[in-house]
C-alpha cells in the first residue's frame, strides 16, 4: 500500500490506476477522503473483476452520462463505512448505522458532485442518481455490470475499496 499525502495524490493514483479511464476520478475520491477523513489514507493497485462475489456491502451513486454509465461504490465489512463517517463528520457514532451511511452518503455525493461539475466543465454533461446503501446480496441482485474495477484502501487501518461498478 502506498501513504497517500497532498502532495503525492496525483502521482500515486496515477501509479495505482494504471492508465484506467477513472483515474481522475479516483483522484477525486481519494482527495475528498485525505481531507475530510482527518485519518492516514493509503491505496494499493487498481484490480479488475467480473466475478459477482468481489460485490461487497457498501455505499453506491450511479452516474449517467451520454457516453458511459457507471456507479461509483465505497465498499467494506463495516469498518472502512466506519471510518469514513466518523472522520467526516467529526463524531463518533460507532454502531448507528444511520448515522454512518448518512455520513458517508454525503462524503459519496461531494465526491461524486465535484466530479461531476468538473465533466461539466470539459463539456461532459452527467447526472447523479440517488446514492444505495445496499448488503451484499441486494448489491449482487440489483447492480448489474461487466466489471468491477477495485481500487483497496486503508482509513486509519480499516480496510475498505473504492470500486467502480461498470
Amino acid at each position: 500500500m502506498y501513504a497517500v499525502t497532498w502532495e503525492n495524490l496525483k502521482e500515486v493514483t496515477e501509479k495505482c490506476m494504471a492508465g484506467s479511464v477513472f483515474s481522475r476520478h479516483a483522484m477525486y475520491a481519494l482527495h475528498f477522503l485525505i481531507e475530510n477523513t482527518r485519518v492516514p489514507v493509503e491505496v494499493d493497485d487498481m484490480y479488475s473483476t467480473t466475478d459477482p462475489e468481489s460485490l461487497t456491502s457498501g455505499l453506491f451513486q450511479r452516474l449517467v452520462g451520454a457516453d458511459k454509465s457507471y456507479y461509483l461504490g465505497l465498499v467494506d465489512l463495516r469498518e472502512g463505512l466506519k471510518a469514513i463517517a466518523k472522520g467526516f463528520a467529526g463524531d463518533e457514532f460507532e454502531d448507528d448505522w444511520s448515522f454512518i451511511s448518512d455520513a458517508s452518503g454525503e462524503m459519496i455525493n461531494r465526491i461524486n458532485g465535484e466530479y461531476v461539475i468538473s465533466e461539466a466543465k470539459e463539456g461532459e454533461e452527467m447526472a447523479l442518481e440517488p446514492q444505495l446503501f445496499l448488503e451484499e446480496e441486494e448489491a449482487r441482485s440489483r447492480i448489474s455490470f461487466k466489471e468491477i474495477l477495485h481500487i483497496p484502501i486503508s482509513l486509519g487501518g480499516c480496510e475498505a475499496e473504492i470500486v467502480f461498478i461498470i
